[in-house]
């Protein structure tokens, strides 16, 4: 059993992972935690903090689980599937585009685009359901 999981594991190719990663729930958590401590930093102009947290703890949790976990669970989940249609480059990007807005928005301490940023994220994510699209 464990060499099947091995196996399995090894036969997912890198852009299969750097897909799944996303929606393992620490990278989740990271992200999130990250996008508000960050967030916050941007809003008390503390540069210093803010751009250690930026990258390190995402970076290092990516690596973490590209390298040890075994995402195949995730890949074949509800969610795995959906992402494998929906999670193209293009919504990364509209995704980080909505942090960038965030960041901005805090450190001009606005409030109403910190919120259009969010909605920038969730749209992302949901991108599938809003837009009704079939799947190829």
């Amino acid at each position: 059993m464990t060499t099947e999981i091995t196996k399995e594991r090894i036969r997912m190719t890198l852009k299969e992972k750097m897909l799944y990663h996303q929606i393992h729930p620490l990278k989740l958590l990271v992200d999130i935690s990250t996008s508000l401590l960050t967030s916050f930093f941007a809003w008390h102009h503390n540069v210093t903090w803010f751009l250690i947290l930026f990258l390190i703890p995402s970076v290092i949790i990516t690596v973490l689980l590209i390298t040890y976990a075994d995402l195949d669970r995730l890949k074949n989940s509800d969610f795995g599937r959906y992402i494998r249609v929906y999670m193209t480059r293009g919504i990364e990007a509209i995704r980080f585009g909505g942090q960038i807005i965030i960041w901005v928005a805090a450190w001009f301490h606005s409030p109403i685009f910190i919120l259009i940023g969010a909605l920038i994220i969730i749209g992302g994510w949901l991108n599938g359901k809003l837009l009704k699209r079939t799947t190829p």
